[in-house]
């Protein structure tokens, strides 16, 4: 079945003054994780993570040590997909085709909705809403 992780639910999740760290927490413990197996993201999700806890903690070690149990480490529960070039200019695409006035994606969201597409898992754990109406999204 597949299920793909945003980088705000991710973040959320290790980090207690952000305002949905309760909701991420929640999201996790409930979530029956061998339903959704393989559960990915992507190394734009990575990078987009460490700019945020890099920002948010200003480059605080201890809290950058968190992001790396949590990527590297013995708190990981999920694969990340390493995009290549080629990829990108598939991204690229569906940046085009889902992107409007009222969507604004960031590549790295795009690069999500690719993933769904390419492995057809179409579930994903965001508090982001212009993912609605192309990927079922867990929010609550």
């Amino acid at each position: 079945m597949g299920i793909i992780l945003d980088s705000g639910f991710l973040f959320a999740l290790k980090f207690k003054q952000d305002n949905r760290h309760s909701l991420s927490l929640k999201i996790f413990n409930e979530t029956e994780w061998e339903k959704y197996e393989p559960i990915i993201t992507t190394n734009l999700v990575v990078e987009e993570v460490y700019t945020l806890v890099n920002v948010w903690t200003k480059s605080d070690l201890n809290s950058l040590e968190k992001i790396e149990q949590l990527f590297w480490g013995n708190e990981n529960f999920f694969e990340i997909m390493e995009l290549n070039a080629q990829e990108f200019q598939e991204i690229g695409k569906f940046l085009m085709k889902y992107s409007n006035k009222n969507r604004n994606l960031s590549f790295t969201d795009a690069s999500l909705i690719y993933l769904a597409f390419k492995f057809e898992y179409f579930t994903i754990i965001s508090f982001d809403s212009h993912f609605d109406g192309i990927i079922t999204r867990i929010s609550n």
